[in-house]
């Protein structure tokens, strides 16, 4: 029997305007599956400094310009995987002066968009998110 192949790929695109986003390292992992089969993984990793570096400003030559964008081949099925990892923690001791920033997860399906979510980061500990998405033929 011949599997059914999806004609679109999947795009990951992750963004925030938070100022401070130079204190955490981005990692992204894109798993795509054709019935259940794995068919591709891409993975970016966005690093500003080594985990307790407790820098008191950005480093030099930081960009501000982190969005991170992946694209898989053609799938049917996409598990995204996105780790925010503080490097430096705020410089404030008071919770409540370091809410939590966005960050803006959109994964779309050759040109249908299946997720576009906001996401609250809390600026103490960062977070691990788990994305999955059946993709539209």
């Amino acid at each position: 029997m011949q599997k059914s192949f999806s004609k679109h790929p999947f795009e990951l695109h992750v963004s925030s305007d938070f100022g401070e986003l130079w204190r955490y390292n981005i990692y992204a992992i894109c798993r795509a599956s054709i019935e259940d089969e794995v068919c591709d993984i891409v993975k970016c990793s966005s690093e500003v400094a080594e985990a307790g570096a407790e820098l008191s400003q950005p480093p030099k030559g930081y960009n501000p310009q982190r969005d991170i964008v992946l694209r898989t081949e053609s799938a049917q099925s996409l598990v995204v995987y996105i780790y925010i990892i503080p490097h430096t923690l705020p410089a404030t001791l008071r919770i409540e002066d370091a809410p939590p920033f966005e960050l803006r997860v959109t994964i779309k399906h050759g040109a249908t968009t299946l997720h576009d979510v906001r996401h609250e980061i809390n600026q103490w500990s960062g977070e691990n998110l788990t994305i999955s998405c059946c993709g539209v033929d």
